[in-house]
């Protein structure tokens, strides 16, 4: 994985991270918009984003 895949990936991580703790704990707007930024992060990162969320710590 080249460097700008793996920075990526990190970023991906870090925001769908911080997304789904808030969304887990809160309303369903957080819940879509963590839905919605799993997808967009997905298709940037060319993943499935079942296989996505299951890194999401």
């Amino acid at each position: 994985m080249a460097d700008r895949d793996l920075d990526l990936v990190k970023a991906a991580l870090s925001e769908l991270s911080r997304l789904k703790g808030a969304a887990d704990d809160s309303t369903h707007i957080l819940t879509r918009l963590y839905a919605a930024a799993l997808e967009e992060w997905a298709g940037l990162l060319e993943m499935d984003p079942r296989q996505l969320s299951r890194m999401i710590p």
